[in-house]
């Protein structure tokens, strides 16, 4: 049987494709195929019908017709009266395909943007990040090697970074850190060091859907556990490691993404003695541990660690910005060499003038942490605000830290939701992506470092596309 791409997954993977140049039906035909192509959308695989899609887009069905036939014309489908129209190519000889791919990365791809973006959660740039490019030159004077090459990290940021952890209550030395482009290039390293083809991954369900692609496209088996308000169960994690155990445990304990929670430090304890029962590595991601709204909250799980099973994953992007793509590795300085030597044959290290940006303003980080938490606390109590008034049936978690509210829809599924929100300007992210077997169809994940004024007209942009779709669902239940 062959693969149907739903008409709420190719809505939300075009982006704003209104904003492309040229005729109508033109850029609508430019961003499926660009879609077909960095998604890897496998030959056979059948477009949505033209009705439904034009619906959806809010455009006319001579459009969607048009922009069919642009792409038949190009060779990138097949158009058959009865058969609909398919992705162009051989089914047999189909690549392999992700079973878990996360629409929100395809995005970066485009050039185009929608008008209001709550799908990702950093910082906008802004005079933090603007005052950074004075004082690079002095880092760099101060020590940087001549010929720029460093996979194991600039000294001084490495140091800086153990500093940093040991003064925040999970001792580190220098040795015991790899610097990488952002977390989820640590994440990338760590899947390609530790997962082969058919290994079992356990993860908490929902968790980021950045590392469940990751793991899919290592071709790992993922093990999803349920999470209550803090975290997985021990139980749960028992059970999924008993028999055939698992390459590694995945854990966001502190503003867990997409949740906003904090684990209580009891159950950190508890989940790490089940790990030890069972001789299985934790991979800890830190990537937004420092944004809890109050500034308290428990230990690391590798503070807590007595056997150096735990290795941690963090990142600057969320306290400066995403664009300054500097993350780190912690963990046991032999398994850092290891990591240090993969890195090597894939970049050489990453970038020295994101390195030296990142050792500038670590003297000033704590005060930069603490404004970063403010401001997120703000929206996050703004925008959680604005839809309560709107839109009350919808059920909106109150997050402790971190850039996201998770809300869980009364009916319909977040993949609807964000196809009608795009078609009104606002990316938002499906639940879908946040967890293996389709778990959390209906929600959604919405970010909010955008400005107040931004998030409340997100907001009225997003009642109106609810009210669309369940106009629409109650019609048809007529």
């Amino acid at each position: 049987m062959s693969q149907l791409l739903a008409a709420e997954a190719l809505v939300g993977g075009i982006g704003a494709w209104a904003s492309r140049s040229g005729p109508r039906y033109l850029r609508l035909a430019d961003a499926i195929g660009d879609l077909i192509t960095r998604e890897s959308t496998p030959p056979g695989c059948r477009l949505p019908p033209e009705r439904e899609l034009a619906q959806l887009l809010a455009v006319s069905r001579g459009t969607v017709v048009a922009a069919y036939g642009a792409l038949a014309e190009r060779g990138t489908v097949v158009r058959r009266q009865g058969s609909g129209t398919r992705v162009a190519g051989n089914p047999d000889v189909a690549p392999s395909v992700p079973s878990h791919v996360y629409p929100q990365l395809g995005r970066f791809l485009d050039d185009s943007e929608p008008q209001i973006d709550l799908a990702f959660g950093a910082p906008y740039i802004d005079d933090i990040v603007w005052q950074l490019q004075g004082k690079i030159a002095d880092v760099m004077h101060g020590g940087a090697p001549v010929h720029g090459y460093s996979p194991l990290g600039l000294p001084a940021l490495r140091q800086g970074i153990a500093d940093r952890l040991t003064a925040t209550g999970t001792p580190t030395v220098a040795d015991d850190v790899l610097v990488t482009s952002g977390a989820q290039g640590g994440l990338a390293l760590l899947t390609s060091l530790l997962l082969r083809p058919g290994d079992r991954v356990v993860v908490e369900a929902p968790t980021y859907p950045g590392a469940v692609e990751l793991f899919s496209r290592a071709g790992a088996s993922i093990v999803a556990l349920p999470r209550d308000h803090t975290g997985p169960r021990p139980d749960d994690l028992r059970h999924a490691l008993s028999g055939m155990g698992a390459s590694f445990v995945f854990l966001v304990p502190t503003c867990h993404n997409p949740t906003g929670s904090v684990m209580h430090e009891q159950r950190r304890r508890e989940l790490l003695r089940v790990c030890r029962e069972h001789d299985v590595t934790v991979i800890e991601d830190l990537t937004t541990a420092e944004l809890v709204f109050d500034g308290v909250y428990p230990p690391t799980l590798a503070a807590l660690d007595e056997r150096d099973r735990v290795i941690s994953v963090g990142s600057f992007s969320k306290v400066l910005w995403g664009g300054l793509r500097v993350g780190f590795v912690r963990a046991p300085r032999g398994f850092v060499l290891r990591l240090g030597r993969l890195k090597a044959a894939r970049d050489l290290g990453t970038g020295m003038l994101d390195q030296a940006a990142v050792v500038s303003v670590l003297p000033d980080i704590d005060t930069i942490v603490a404004q970063r938490r403010a401001m997120a606390q703000e929206r996050h109590d703004h925008l959680r605000r604005e839809l309560t008034e709107r839109i009350p049936e919808w059920e909106i978690a109150n997050a402790r830290g971190g850039y996201s509210l998770w809300v869980r829809l009364p009916s319909g599924t977040g993949d609807e939701l964000a196809a009608a929100a795009m078609t009104r300007g606002v990316a938002i992210a499906s639940g879908s992506g946040s967890g293996p077997e389709d778990r959390f169809l209906d929600h959604v994940r919405l970010c909010y470092p955008a400005p107040p004024e931004l998030l409340t007209e997100a907001a009225d942009r997003l009642a109106a596309a609810w009210r669309s779709i369940s106009g629409a669902r109650t019609m048809l239940s007529v």
